[in-house]
């Protein structure tokens, strides 16, 4: 089981399907990120909201069976 973190929570909630979440350092652990860019400390990850929204629709419908 791999649970959210209260800032994706959050920002799942809130921020509209066209957003994209733009992460330096630490990437969101549970969520897969739509691409990538540097390596090391100097590192980012983009995540598109719709995907990753649909990404944790499955893995919590998968989670009800």
């Amino acid at each position: 089981l791999l649970l959210q973190p209260p800032l994706a929570t959050k920002l799942l909630a809130e921020l509209p399907d066209d957003a994209r979440v733009v992460a330096g350092r630490y990437p969101f652990p549970s969520w897969s990120p739509s691409s990538t860019l540097g390596q090391g400390l100097d590192q980012v990850w983009a995540y598109d909201i719709k995907e990753v929204r649909r990404e944790v629709q499955g893995r919590a419908q998968e989670s009800q069976v």
